[in-house]
């Protein structure tokens, strides 16, 4: 069961959870993490080498890949996908990535070498989620009349707002995959029915449950709860700088202070774990003497609100997005505290699309929450990708140090070297207190447990060429 229908426009274009299971089924990517490490393996890439310094990459492609239009997978369709990510109308979320590529070359069919504006030692994580399109029913793919991948499952049906099937796909580069002969998926929206449908097995898989039901069905033999083991997004606030008194670091601080990790868990997200630093314990960027600078401290948050408002009545705008119910909780529990440093916090709950616009304008004027991405990768990829980090960001932060900082990330290449720049960053991070970490955003799945073979990529998407299910 998915939580929400299909988006056909954004599929290839943008990483959404609304299309995780046509992605994991119908589509593939050059490379994937594992879940334990930065070394990308193979998929339809099957080897690849830099230049000494980094500024050129060639991959050879894997041999017998197919479109399931039955049309080869060649270099050109690697060209040509790299060339859709760099053209704005595409909308991609890679577009920043594509920046780097200077050019593409096809010395042939299964040879593709490209060349980047600098050294470019984290382009992976640029293929980690560029989804390879057939260029010849891409734009019925937006429009929704075509879903043509290289993938394990073709998409044999779709009823809008009802739900789809994906049918094996016979001629899967991998003979022994998939498992499955279809897999069907419903959109159910409910998360109480997505619960009942689990529990009395009209499905076997639920992606939305409440994280308070999972934790119950966790200890049912009957069910298993898929945890991500190394999160890639987080729960979150952002702090407009031009807004009174989020300009004064001490304000953002005092927020930073007014967060009660513990009792949001408790509360609200038992499966997540508190975090301060925008990375997983695996990361490089992660330091363990940083990651608890702001302690829940309602006293030292109300000396810090004094100081920057200078005893003044101030009102406190929090916007959210009806698309992230994880955070309206938070919000009124920050609005409470909020209301003991004498400041009235109103709450703003907006349509995705309306949210979304004041994400890209950068126009929130107080403080918002959702949803961050991009924490488990390279380092450096969260200030090329993230609308709160990188610069020009959403709460209008900016600094010559930050951007210091940020080069250093995607210049370093020696371990040490990065380590520095790494830590002066969460430094960084941590003094300016412009987006303030709150929780992991795993987004667990709950399953019966006759399900087997379930594996994510790092981005949660469900190798689905994996499942199998006992009788």
């Amino acid at each position: 069961m998915a939580g929400a229908d299909l988006s056909p426009r954004i599929l290839v274009d943008a990483l959404s959870p609304v299309n995780v299971w046509v992605l994991g089924g119908v589509f593939e990517t050059l490379t994937r993490y594992p879940l334990d490490s930065l070394e990308p393996r193979p998929v339809l890439a099957e080897s690849w080498r830099f230049t000494p310094d980094f500024t050129r990459l060639t991959l050879t492609l894997r041999s017998g890949v197919t479109f399931h239009s039955g049309r080869a997978f060649t270099s050109a369709d690697v060209k040509w996908n790299i060339e859709r990510i760099q053209d704005p109308a595409s909308g991609s979320q890679l577009l920043n990535f594509g920046k780097w590529v200077r050019q593409v070359d096809m010395p042939d069919a299964r040879t593709v070498s490209v060349t980047f504006d600098q050294a470019r030692p984290s382009i992976f994580d640029m293929f980690e989620n560029l989804f390879i399109a057939d260029r010849d029913t891409y734009q019925d793919l937006r429009a929704g009349k075509s879903f043509v991948g290289t993938g394990p499952f073709t998409l044999k049906s779709w009823v809008p707002g009802d739900g789809y099937v994906l049918a094996r796909n016979p001629a899967y580069w991998q003979p022994d995959r998939p498992y499955l002969d279809e897999v069907t998926v419903k959109v159910v929206p409910d998360k109480q029915t997505q619960l009942i449908n689990l529990q009395t097995g009209a499905a076997d898989v639920a992606t939305t449950i409440q994280q308070r039901d999972l934790k119950d069905l966790a200890a049912d033999a009957k069910y298993q709860v898929v945890v991500p083991p190394v999160w890639g997004t987080m729960w979150g606030m952002g702090l407009d700088v031009k807004a009174f008194p989020f300009g004064d670091r001490r304000a953002r601080q005092a927020i930073a202070y007014l967060v009660d990790r513990k009792r949001i868990i408790e509360t609200q997200l038992p499966l997540e774990e508190p975090i301060q630093l925008p990375w997983p314990k695996s990361s490089p960027a992660y330091f363990d003497d940083l990651a608890a600078r702001y302690r829940y401290d309602s006293a030292r948050a109300k000396e810090l609100w004094t100081q920057a408002t200078g005893g003044k009545a101030v009102e406190v705008p929090i916007t959210l997005s009806l698309a992230y119910p994880e955070t309206h909780g938070i919000a009124e529990l920050l609005q409470a505290e909020l209301g003991k440093l004498g400041a009235t916090a109103t709450i703003a709950k907006l349509e995705p699309a309306q949210y979304s616009q004041k994400l890209s304008t950068a126009k929130f004027n107080g403080i918002w929450m959702g949803i961050f991405a991009w924490m488990n990768k390279t380092p450096s990829t969260l200030f090329v990708q993230s609308f709160a980090y990188r610069v020009p960001n959403a709460q209008n932060f900016d600094s010559p140090e930050y951007r210091e900082a940020i080069a250093g990330t995607l210049s370093a290449i020696d371990p040490a070297e990065q380590k520095k720049v790494y830590r002066r960053i969460d430094e960084i991070l941590l003094d300016e207190a412009f987006v303030i970490p709150v929780t992991s955003a795993n987004r667990p799945l709950a399953a019966a447990a006759a399900v087997k073979g379930i594996a994510l990529s790092r981005d949660t998407v469900p190798i689905v060429g994996d499942l199998w299910r006992t009788a």
